[in-house]
């Protein structure tokens, strides 16, 4: 297999971190995530009429559309919540690391070999993950985030295999389409569980939109790109675990964005340990 789909791998790794760094610390986290999702409906539907292409999918993509969606819902619900508790230097490197759950996935489900490279590249991932939030006192810094943090990876882990999958059989465009069909409206029910308190639960969806509208647009545009580009090297024929590795490139820019835009503390120490990810990531990917 040709190496060209790392080059759009690469360029979504750098777009990746602008969304969460965007929507970090708005006052309705969920209700912005609905409009990220409403904004990638839209962006995937236009797409598809505009080039031209065919809405009507084969029967055999529909399970993965229910995958990705299951997923993506919960990535999105583990990554605001641990975002909304902690640093994003700390808790998005975790976020990230869905190679481990792949490689493990494709290890025994799959029947996949790995060479000890690989092994070792994803030893050096975790461990990093791991000391990058660690406290002084103890291991963890947060129980609480940091499991919200493993959901999202192992979220993260199972809609890039459902994508993967589902790329061999259908344009990207239309399958984003019908994905966020369903994304969009059972992250607008969490919202809505979030406000059941209010006379009309939707007012807090429309109430964090108008907080922050220009911050949901830009976070939705620059987003979908970023995934439109992952999209396209599956269907280069990528391995689901080679792109998410690959894309583990986000995690050392998100620490630097951090520190600077957010100014968050302990820069060199978080930069030390993002990039004990980073060396990682190249030894699965020469792998």
């Amino acid at each position: 297999m040709d190496s060209y789909w790392i080059i759009p791998v690469l360029v979504s790794a750098l777009i990746h971190p602008f969304r969460d760094l965007i929507l970090k610390g708005v006052a309705h986290p969920v209700s912005c995530y609905v409009g990220v999702s409403l904004i990638w409906l839209i962006l995937a539907g236009s797409q598809v009429i505009l080039t031209g292409q065919s809405f009507v999918i084969p029967l055999s993509v529909i399970p993965f559309i229910l995958i990705s969606s299951a997923g993506l819902v919960l990535y999105y619900y583990g990554t605001l919540s641990a975002l909304r508790r902690g640093n994003m230097s700390v808790y998005y490197p975790i976020v990230r690391s869905s190679p481990i759950v792949i490689v493990i996935f494709s290890w025994l489900a799959l029947d996949q070999e790995y060479t000890l490279l690989t092994l070792l590249g994803i030893g050096l991932m975790l461990f990093g993950s791991l000391m990058i939030q660690k406290s002084p006192g103890g291991l963890l810094e947060n129980p609480k985030t940091f499991a919200l943090a493993v959901l999202a990876m192992v979220a993260s882990a199972i809609y890039a295999l459902s994508d993967a999958a589902a790329m061999q059989s259908v344009a990207p465009a239309p399958f984003l389409f019908y994905t966020y069909i369903l994304v969009t409206p059972m992250l607008g029910a969490i919202r809505a569980w979030e406000d059941r308190q209010l006379d009309s639960p939707f007012k807090g969806v429309i109430r964090g939109w108008i907080k922050a509208p220009w911050r949901v647009l830009v976070a939705g545009v620059l987003s979908y790109i970023s995934y439109y580009l992952v999209l396209i090297a599956f269907q280069l024929g990528a391995e689901a675990a080679s792109v998410s590795s690959v894309r583990q490139a986000s995690i050392p820019v998100s620490v630097i964005l951090a520190a600077i835009l957010l100014r968050e503390s302990n820069f060199l120490r978080r930069i030390s340990w993002a990039s004990l990810l980073a060396v990682g990531i190249v030894l699965i990917t020469i792998s």
